[in-house]
């Protein structure tokens, strides 16, 4: 169960992320995973990079039915045939509720929609995403996200007259994040809106950000030497520039970690990173690390399980989960 071929006419891009509903009998299981292989007409490989693993269970155990039944093609088993019934009857109703009169947020929400299509349409990756030219990469990422936590089509799918154009949508800001997400593909379209010049990128730094620059500049000089008391000192300048960027509270988590008397602070920090950036695995990895240092095994363990329900092939988090396990038997 570390991923699925899907039988699709229509497989989407080799390496996109994708979003997978599975709507089963006993309930919905929600997963991310990432598209491995691809063979245009028939389907696509998926790898999950995201399940909970009482959800990886459950499907198994769907599929493993399914293969008992003797049906090699499961869209022409009995369960699937009568799910495929329920699903037209769900639209029907979710075209009903479509029609149905729109409540005061229903239109606020169909109106802000409709205006960020129109930016989609007509803007910049940027406006589309709400950053400035100049934003970095956690800006960006973060954009991105809070768009598809409000604009995903898997939110609404009771409103069928809306899924057209969100999905529209969501394919423009995913193509602006990976655009700016990646640094060549991020210059090359500067450049040509730069070119084209109907917009202005203002790429000046802000007091702020000169500010943040030499505050990193110093904190690593001090990280170079193993000082990491006086790393503490900018690196909570840093967390004080920029309270809402994980990376910086990372940094200054790793840096009190190491001082006996900062690492209640240092647990602290990490919890806001993580919070911050759920998914990021390499923050979630050097927190379950403190844990280990400070003789706290089993919220390391529980650490490391967290890293391979979002990434099941990590290699490390594997390893250091068994000689957790193994530790705490001793």
């Amino acid at each position: 169960m570390g991923g699925l071929f899907l039988h699709t006419p229509t497989p989407v891009a080799l390496g996109s992320v994708v979003e997978l509903l599975f709507d089963l009998k006993n309930g919905e299981i929600r997963a991310r995973a990432i598209v491995r292989h691809c063979n245009p007409g028939r389907g696509m490989g998926v790898q999950f990079m995201q399940m909970q693993p009482a959800d990886r269970a459950r499907l198994s155990q769907f599929l493993t039915n399914c293969s008992a039944e003797g049906d090699q093609d499961l869209g022409t088993s009995p369960s699937i045939r009568s799910r495929i019934a329920s699903i037209k009857h769900s639209q029907a109703q979710a075209q009903a509720a479509s029609d149905a009169p729109k409540t005061q947020d229903a239109v606020q929400f169909e109106r802000e929609m409709n205006e960020r299509l129109e930016v989609a349409r007509k803007g910049t990756y940027y406006q589309l995403l709400g950053v400035a030219p100049d934003g970095p990469a956690q800006q960006i990422r973060t954009a991105f996200y809070e768009i598809a936590r409000k604009f995903h089509p898997d939110y609404h799918m009771d409103r069928a007259s809306w899924m057209n154009p969100l999905k529209e949508l969501m394919a423009a800001a995913t193509t602006a994040y990976k655009v700016l997400s990646d640094e060549d593909k991020r210059a090359t379209y500067d450049s040509q809106l730069a070119s084209s010049g109907a917009y202005q990128l203002r790429r000046a730094r802000t007091a702020s950000q000169e500010n943040i620059e030499t505050c990193m500049l110093r904190a690593n000089e001090y990280l170079r030497a193993k000082n990491f008391v006086g790393s503490i000192v900018w690196l909570r300048k840093c967390v004080d520039i920029a309270p809402h960027d994980p990376q910086y509270r990372a940094l200054l988590a790793r840096s009190l970690g190491t001082v006996p008397r900062y690492r209640d602070e240092a647990i602290d920090q990490f919890e806001r990173a993580v919070q911050l950036d759920p998914l990021n695995v390499n923050v979630i990895f050097q927190f379950a690390e403190l844990y280990e240092e400070m003789q706290m095994p089993l919220r390391a363990r529980d650490l490391y399980g967290k890293i391979l329900e979002i990434n099941p092939l990590h290699v490390k988090a594997r390893e250091r989960l068994a000689e957790v396990k193994a530790g705490a038997e001793k």
